[in-house]
């Protein structure tokens, strides 16, 4: 997106055309002078080489009467929400840190119905008082918009009809290789096509921070060239087809250093045929947090299918449902649970106040559950966050003492009845144990499988560890159980 006002960038914007417009001009004058009856051309490229610039031709002639040029304005100064967003408001590919001061911002949009639809991103019209759209053709338009800021999706609707509209994709048949090309309005130059290929999938990234931060989990990753202004526009299939939609970038400098993410257009559908339908979007909630099985998980739970269970939340649907930390999640509603990027999309896309089964592996045995959707409250973070990991490493250490004596609890200001079991006191800086994320105050359930309830219940299990494992550890953190691997050295 745009970090200056349109006003600002006008001359620069208007200065470029200008001269290049010279140069083309000069250069027909000469060549023309030079030999007006040679028509071959200095180089005949091979036939597959025209072939293929034909097909990007085609592309480019079906797509850009699709792509809108969108600005944001906002009455006076930044929003509260603006302010508080590190990454500058309009394009969270910006460097950390970076603030743009202005009333005026820019970004790209995709044409997804005739009737007047477009699809952005949230983060283009996040706190304007008026969103202007440009199409192709000149025509301006003031639009109307529906936000969903979780996913970083907006909807625009204009009053016009039998606007050219895009074809969308099935990206979940997207594959790592296939060319992509991007569409958008970099730095307020409309109208721009970028080629590059498709270099990753299902990409997680956290961008922002505190109630302005957003979780996206699982993006396209391209290094056709995106830049801020590219934020909404579409990216594209060799067959003129929307895979996703231009949301962010990786880079130290704010520009395009060939690492640019989208958002994939399947979940763009979801979002908005609901904004369209309804005016907001609505989720299936569980309140556990899932995660793949790495290599390490799939030799300790003996599988290699599934999401293994991290985190589960008290008082919420998969806590009332019976779900634990360690479950292995094979089935949702009959469907079977290929990775943790299938079973959020299944969850989310699951009417809340919905019963559905769901099969779980819990240690040898295989478990099926019934569990009533929730609603996410929008309030809180999406997804549970993993346990953060400290920046120092050396030496697994932590000290523990038993939960219900009245010296430990005062230490470490325990409010609860004290129960039987184990908390730590302390965690040794620098160790595995620092390392892996646990707290003064974590109280240990299990090592390993094992359920402790004391002191010396860890002390004894922990001392039987051989040098080099990988052990698990489920521990309750006020009031979620969290799985925490440690690497032992």
């Amino acid at each position: 997106m745009e970090t200056m006002s349109w006003r600002q960038k006008t001359p620069l914007i208007v200065a470029i055309p200008v001269v290049f417009g010279l140069g083309v001009i000069t250069a027909i004058g000469l060549r023309g002078n030079a030999g007006a009856q040679n028509t071959k051309p200095p180089v005949q490229p091979g036939a597959h080489i025209i072939e293929m610039q034909s097909d990007f031709e085609q592309v480019a002639e079906t797509l850009r009467p699709s792509i809108v040029f969108i600005r944001a304005k906002q009455a006076a100064g930044a929003s509260e929400e603006e302010e508080s967003n590190p990454f500058g408001r309009g394009f969270p590919g910006a460097p950390r840190g970076f603030q743009a001061p202005r009333a005026t911002a820019s970004g790209s949009g995709v044409i997804v119905r005739q009737d007047g639809y477009i699809l952005t991103n949230d983060h283009v019209v996040q706190g304007a008082d008026k969103v202007v759209v440009r199409l192709q053709d000149g025509r301006e338009f003031n639009g109307q918009v529906k936000r969903d800021f979780r996913s970083d999706l907006a909807l625009i609707k204009v009053d016009a009809t039998n606007l050219p509209a895009a074809e969308l994709a099935d990206s979940d048949k997207i594959k790592i290789g296939q060319w992509a090309v991007a569409f958008g309005s970099p730095f307020g130059l409309s109208d721009t096509m970028t080629l590059g290929i498709v270099s990753s999938l299902h990409r997680n990234q956290q961008i922002g921070m505190g109630s302005n931060g957003r979780y996206y989990p699982s993006l396209i990753q391209t290094d056709a060239s995106i830049n801020p202004g590219n934020s909404g526009g579409p990216l594209v299939d060799m067959y003129g087809r929307v895979t996703g939609i231009n949301v962010a970038i990786e880079s130290p400098t704010g520009g395009s250093v060939g690492i640019g993410f989208a958002i994939p257009i399947n979940t763009a559908k979801f979002v908005m045929e609901q904004l369209i339908a309804k005016g907001t979007v609505t989720r299936g909630y569980l309140g556990l947090a899932p995660k793949a099985l790495d290599f390490d998980a799939q030799r300790r739970y003996n599988t290699s299918k599934g999401v293994l269970v991290t985190q589960v939340e008290d008082g919420t649907p998969a806590a009332k449902a019976g779900f634990q930390v360690e479950d292995i999640i094979t089935r949702f509603n009959n469907k079977t649970i290929n990775g943790e990027i299938d079973f959020r999309d299944i969850v989310a896309r699951t009417t809340p106040g919905t019963s559905v089964p769901v099969t779980v592996r819990r240690g040898s045995d295989e478990k099926t559950l019934s569990v009533t959707l929730g609603t996410v409250d929008e309030k809180k973070v999406a997804q549970a966050k993993p346990v953060q990991k400290a920046e120092t490493k050396g030496k697994l250490g932590i000290v523990v003492g038993n939960s219900d004596d009245p010296e430990v609890r005062e230490q470490l200001k325990l409010q609860a009845s004290g129960k039987p079991g184990a908390v730590i006191v302390e965690v040794v800086p620098g160790s595995p144990a620092s390392e892996a994320g646990l707290l003064k105050g974590d109280t240990v359930e299990r090592i390993d499988g094992k359920r402790v309830d004391s002191a010396d219940a860890v002390t004894s299990v922990v001392k039987a560890l051989p040098a080099g494992k990988s052990v698990s550890m489920v521990i309750r953190r006020g009031s979620q159980q969290v799985l925490v691997n440690i690497d032992l050295e």
